[in-house]
């Protein structure tokens, strides 16, 4: 796939460091391009983000890691940009070749983002976030610290968020069924110290994440 972004935003085979006015448009633009192609990306962005961030402050990431956080969770399926309508809209189960095309979005972001500096750390978010503590993730198959931390917190969040959203395949949990669940495969899909923080943060606080708070 051709890294139109990372071109654009090369000049004489330097990497271009925007300002902060230009890397907000840039992640909306990148934010928008992806709205475009899958609907339900928007509200599900929005509250992954907010999920991480609520585990990175409990997990006493620092303002880069933090920042890092953010934007990979914005941009995780950045990648299915590179998707063919055909696979990713398909009302149906995807044949054993559509999902493993499918499984090819997180390589596709990393591709994406490449050459963007302030995005370097969003990229590992990006190309790992289904990756497994257990190491039967994919697309590289690490296990355990080799993932990286923040793609840890996001695989977290993202689960969360998956578990207690109502979609067309998937009635929600409640929070008591979601938060078992992540205790329940904690060592196994996911990094235990994550799991952890997410069990000490009030129960509270994740309603009035998952109401809009």
């Amino acid at each position: 796939m051709k890294n139109t972004v990372g071109l654009a935003l090369q000049k004489q085979n330097r990497i271009v460091t925007p300002d902060g006015q230009d890397e907000r448009a840039m992640l909306s633009a990148l934010a928008a391009t992806l709205r475009m192609r899958d609907a339900e990306t928007q509200g599900h962005s929005e509250r992954v983000v907010k999920f991480s961030l609520v585990l990175g402050r409990e997990l006493g990431l620092n303002p880069a890691q933090m920042k890092s956080l953010e934007h990979g969770s914005l941009l995780h399926d950045i990648g299915k940009i590179g998707v063919p309508d055909s696979i990713l809209r398909k009302p149906g189960s995807l044949t054993t070749a559509e999902w493993i095309r499918m499984r090819e979005h997180p390589l596709l972001g990393m591709q994406i983002l490449s050459g963007v500096d302030f995005l370097k750390g969003a990229s590992f978010v990006v190309a790992q976030h289904h990756e497994r503590w257990d190491g039967k993730g994919y697309p590289f198959g690490i296990r355990g610290k080799e993932i990286d931390r923040n793609a840890r917190i996001f695989a977290v969040a993202d689960a969360f968020d998956a578990m207690t959203s109502s979609r067309v395949y998937n009635i929600a949990k409640t929070f008591e069924a979601a938060s078992a669940e992540l205790r329940r495969t904690a060592g196994q899909q996911f990094d235990p110290e994550v799991v952890e923080a997410f069990v000490r943060i009030p129960r509270e606080e994740w309603i009035n994440c998952m109401n809009g708070g």
